[in-house]
């Protein structure tokens, strides 16, 4: 048995913290995926502990058109390049409010894509930005992740980063 003095005390502040808000935030070529970069910021402002899992996804290429003039290892190569690029822009304000932030590359469907990261790194959200009426008409990404029925929230966000209501 340890000596009291080398015993953890029960109050403990390391282990009473609430743990950190873990965000995974799907982002692309638009503007408007970074919307949930402005909210992150925003919970961390609100001395919040916020954790972010940036993720760019792409459908894997099937079609023979493309497949036909180009091999799955350049396309893979493109959309990686693609990828890295779009991540370091977007993770750049998180750094610099210093929030920790994780950069992911997957070539999967996109709904499983985000939905299975979102479990494996036990995200307590999926932010995404609000789409306009538009969006609702067809199948857009977050009809589909809605109609997934998966444990995970989905937080819309406008454009200033806040959520919508």
């Amino acid at each position: 048995m340890g000596s009291p003095a080398r015993m953890a005390p029960t109050g403990d502040p390391a282990r009473s913290k609430p743990a950190p808000h873990r965000l995974l935030i799907p982002i692309d070529a638009t503007e408007a995926s970074r919307r949930g970069v402005a909210h992150a910021i925003a919970l961390a402002r609100q001395a919040e502990r916020v954790e972010v899992c940036l993720l760019y996804v792409v459908a894997p290429v099937r079609d023979w058109e493309v497949l036909r003039f180009r091999t799955e290892q350049e396309i893979h190569q493109h959309f990686q390049s693609r990828a890295e690029r779009f991540l370091e822009d977007a993770s750049a304000p998180l750094k610099a409010a210093g929030i920790l932030c994780k950069a992911c590359f997957r070539e999967q469907e996109p709904v499983f894509g985000i939905l299975d990261l979102a479990e494996q790194l036990e995200c307590t959200a999926i932010v995404l930005p609000r789409p306009d009426w538009l969006d609702f008409r067809d199948n857009s990404l977050v009809r589909r992740l809605r109609q997934a029925r998966r444990a995970t929230l989905l937080i819309l966000v406008d454009a200033d980063g806040s959520a919508a209501q």
